[in-house]
């Protein structure tokens, strides 16, 4: 048996305008990028986790450099992915509610779950499914 898999360190979404993205992730979810380049936009997020939004039209060769080949990668066909991020209590949640009425960010979904969590559903520009949850979603968070 090979060791235990460890936490998520990155997820990468795709996007057909990075700056469009950009700029949504940091007004709708107060997050801000530590890097920036015209291919894929790095923003750092709690326990050692990393979100990537990349341009699509930058992930559809292998990229070879001295250092190695990282396989071409990504969705051609725009298909949303989903994401979700960890809230701390059914307070902060409501707080998010508030924020994105303000921002003007339609709530496209919500859900209380059996094991006493809950979650809102959102839509970034891509129409990626953004997901806000509170603990008592799974039996592991």
């Amino acid at each position: 048996m090979p060791p235990k898999l460890g936490q998520i360190v990155e997820t990468i979404l795709y996007t057909s305008s990075l700056s469009t993205s950009v700029s949504w992730y940091t007004d709708i979810l107060c997050i801000t990028p530590f890097l920036e380049t015209s291919a894929f936009a790095g923003f750092d997020l709690p326990n050692n986790t990393v979100l990537l939004i990349f341009d699509r039209s930058t992930t559809t060769a292998d990229k070879v450099s001295a250092n190695g080949i990282i396989p071409k990668h990504g969705s051609p066909t725009g298909l949303g992915q989903h994401i979700s991020f960890a809230c701390n209590s059914k307070e902060e949640l409501q707080e998010w509610e508030n924020h994105f009425e303000e921002k003007g960010v339609e709530i496209v979904g919500r859900v209380n779950w059996q094991l006493g969590g809950r979650s809102i559903y959102v839509r970034d520009p891509e129409g990626h499914a953004i997901e806000l949850m509170t603990r008592g979603v799974w039996p592991v968070y």
